[in-house]
């Protein structure tokens, strides 16, 4: 796995990337991209006061879908079962779980006026880069875009999970990078014990996040990138 170096990216807090803003609203294609991408930023965030919202967009059920034991209800409840348990990690942190099937997240239509009526008034938004080679992460930056065009309230930043290893369009060489880390991202991420771990053990094509790539996101400082 070759990674990239983000040395060059400006090193902000968690108060200068939030520039005064008191709402931080995370746009996260999947239960578990909130911790990959954004974890230490959400703790941070929370620590401070600053009103946090997590937005799922998909449920997840395509993960480990030739699983007799988890079947999609019971791997959907799962999953979002993990997500509140990882947000309890980090803070007080608010969850809208949207629902929509696993890779089939939309990327226009009525899905863009469901979310921005999530999204307080002056938000920092968050969602996943469009360049990550994901069709829900893709369409969940799409989204993001849309509410931010009808929304010039709002600062809309992404962040790259996928796109930070294999990226589907050149990778930006400016963006920010969080200079601190948070000691309840490893637990928050643990909480996702489905993806991380072989927990669900009858699927054996089902994804399992590789212990090398966890370490990445629980070592490397979070990325943010202009929308």
């Amino acid at each position: 796995m070759s990674l990239q170096s983000y040395d060059h990216f400006t090193p902000v807090t968690a108060t200068r990337l939030l520039a005064g803003r008191t709402t931080l609203v995370v746009l996260a294609p999947h239960p578990d991209d909130e911790v990959l991408g954004c974890g230490a930023l959400l703790a941070q965030a929370a620590a401070q006061g600053v009103y946090c919202r997590v937005i799922c967009v998909t449920d997840g059920r395509l993960s480990h879908p030739a699983s007799r034991l988890y079947p999609a209800p019971r791997l959907i409840s799962l999953r979002q079962a993990e997500l509140r348990a990882a947000l309890d990690c980090l803070g007080s942190i608010w969850l809208e779980m949207l629902g929509y099937p696993d890779c089939q997240a939309p990327s226009y239509g009525p899905a863009v006026a469901r979310i921005a009526a999530l999204v307080p008034n002056g938000a920092l938004l968050l969602a996943t880069w469009a360049g990550d080679p994901h069709v829900d992460h893709q369409s969940c930056a799409a989204l993001a875009g849309a509410v931010a065009a009808r929304r010039p309230d709002l600062m809309q930043l992404a962040y790259p999970i996928w796109g930070r290893v294999k990226p589907a369009l050149p990778f930006p060489t400016t963006g920010w990078r969080l200079r601190d880390g948070h000691p309840a991202k490893p637990a928050a991420l643990a909480c996702h014990a489905s993806q991380m771990t072989g927990l669900i053990p009858d699927d054996p094509d089902g994804f399992v996040m590789a212990a090398e790539l966890q370490q990445m996101f629980l070592t490397q400082p979070e990325i943010f990138l202009a929308a």
